[in-house]
């Protein structure tokens, strides 16, 4: 069971994004005043999801230079720092920037990197934007298919 929570299957398909979370906001308010569409939406129910989420993903696939990704969200929501903080304190929402990454188990392969910059770091902070990681093995040389035989 753990590895299944871990394992993405046999390719890599990295994409972080940055969002706002609540129990229960009105999604359409975040998209009118920052003037940004979603890339999706969810809204709490019984049993789940267990709270309301605004999200804009953008989608790295197999790259594995996020930190040109992280820029072109630090690009999109940087000007609207003022807006966020008065959104956050308006109805009670934090942000975070999350990063879903792809690690290939295949020895010859690359891993994916980022970096923190000044720049990125500093919207964190003026924002008060937390930053989470998950982190899932890919297996694009089918190794754990074989180990299944």
């Amino acid at each position: 069971m753990y590895e299944k929570l871990t394992y993405s299957g046999n390719k890599c398909n990295n994409y972080l994004y940055f969002s706002f979370d609540s129990e229960y906001f009105d999604t359409k308010k975040i998209t009118e005043e920052l003037n940004i569409e979603p890339t999706s939406v969810m809204i709490k129910k019984e049993p789940v999801p267990k709270s309301t989420s605004w999200k804009y993903q953008i989608v790295a696939g197999n790259e594995i230079d996020l930190e040109s990704y992280l820029q072109q969200l630090i690009d999109i929501f940087e000007p609207k720092a003022e807006i966020i903080n008065k959104l956050k304190n308006k109805y009670d929402l934090t942000t975070r920037i999350q990063f879903v990454i792809d690690i290939d188990i295949d020895p010859e392969s690359s891993t994916p990197y980022f970096g923190l910059n000044k720049r990125a770091v500093d919207f964190l902070a003026k924002t008060g934007t937390e930053v989470d990681f998950d982190l899932y093995k890919a297996d694009t040389i089918g190794l754990l298919q074989k180990s299944d035989e």
